[in-house]
């Protein structure tokens, strides 16, 4: 068994470990998926296992930039793990994440996400759940009544990839927050070149959207300012003749929950994601923290996949920022990846002890280490 990159020739050979592990895809979801992985392939975030010639597994790295307490870091999104059926059980899976990280971290990504479809093979290498995706249902006729003066809205296309990037980054960065991630312009191009998504820019916001079934369904929707944001919202709403709801993925404390008058929102669905620290200093030092905070807390790290990240550190937060430095003293909260990934996300440390993640140390240092990471998480895209 060899673990490579993907070469162009195996894009059929790829696809049925897909087919055979999801499902067919349709003939344009076909061109679609090849087109992302002959990017991905290019750039060196394809890699498969390959038993002789034959490709058995295949897994893809994501070029994304996620944003912990107002600050982007970039983030490997782990998808289309796949391994044939008849080599599940052969410990090629583990292999292969094992060789993911280690080209995410040559590649310069400082923390990994994923969905996982079961999260025992995840854990095996290091990742913990930290966050979650909800997908909310709304009333289509509540978006079209809301009040507000008029924002002059224009078409989106794909020259508008780096402005919509641009934007949604700017809303982040203001309102500090953590999860949400940003796609490589190249992908967003590809999207907004799609005509069923319909795609319109503000000065200070932007919304996707398109007609799925009985619903509509926004993939993208982010102001600047509340008038924007309301526009925006209208746009939306404006299809209510056609569709009575819209399903859309939001963070816990999006405006539109204050916005709305009545309870007009039902949660369609809710999916955990899970983190991994892939360089935990470098990720530490690029994270936001919060202004007023000032801590000094001792970490233990063990990380069997980075001797980089293991070892006695010294946490020091101060200014909104945060440095992991070496230090040869005793004692202090020990952390192997899944605690420090759940810990980086604001899991609480009572949690992270209850569950056997975090073990000694002074439990006065508790508070300051929730205090010092506390976020609440999530995401709105899938991938």
């Amino acid at each position: 068994m060899e673990i490579r990159d993907l070469g162009l020739d195996d894009l059929d050979a790829a696809l049925d470990v897909r087919s055979r592990s999801f499902g067919p895809l349709s003939s344009t979801d076909v061109d679609q998926w090849k087109g992302m992985v002959a990017r991905a392939v290019d750039a060196g975030r394809q890699l498969a296992a390959y038993d002789g010639s034959t490709v058995v597994a295949t897994a893809r790295i994501n070029a994304f930039g996620q944003w912990w307490g107002g600050r982007r870091l970039p983030m490997a999104g782990i998808g289309g793990v796949v391994v044939a059926p008849e080599h599940r059980g052969s410990g090629v899976g583990s292999a292969l994440m094992r060789a993911v990280l280690e080209r995410s971290r040559e590649l310069g990504f400082l923390v990994s996400a994923l969905y996982p479809a079961t999260t025992a093979p995840y854990r095996a290498v290091g990742y913990e759940i930290t966050g979650t995706r909800r997908v909310v249902e709304v009333s289509t006729e509540a978006l079209r009544r809301f009040s507000g003066e008029p924002v002059r809205l224009r078409r989106g296309g794909p020259e508008d990839a780096a402005e919509l990037t641009r934007l949604l980054a700017a809303g982040y960065q203001a309102r500090r927050q953590s999860g949400p991630f940003d796609w490589d312009p190249l992908e967003v191009a590809v999207d907004l070149a799609d005509d069923e998504i319909l795609t319109y820019l503000a000065d200070d916001g932007v919304v996707s959207y398109a007609f799925a079934g009985d619903h509509l369904d926004v993939q993208t929707l982010g102001a600047a300012s509340t008038s924007t944001l309301r526009a925006l919202w209208r746009l939306v709403g404006s299809g209510s003749s056609t569709r009575s709801s819209v399903r859309v993925a939001l963070g816990p404390h999006d405006p539109l929950f204050w916005m709305l008058p009545d309870n007009e929102v039902a949660v369609h669905q809710t999916q955990w994601w899970m983190l991994r620290l892939v360089d935990a200093p470098g990720a530490v030092a690029a994270r936001g923290f919060p202004a007023a905070i000032d801590v000094e807390v001792p970490l233990v790290l063990t990380d069997p996949l980075h001797e980089g990240s293991s070892g006695r550190h010294l946490l020091v937060v101060s200014g909104g920022q945060g440095v992991l430095r070496r230090t040869e003293g005793a004692g202090g909260v020990a952390l192997g990846p899944r605690g420090a990934a759940a810990l980086f996300g604001g899991t609480p440390l009572a949690t992270l002890r209850a569950s056997g993640l975090a073990d000694g140390g002074d439990p006065e240092d508790d508070p300051l280490l929730d205090a010092a990471f506390a976020a609440t998480p999530y995401m709105t895209d899938y991938f």
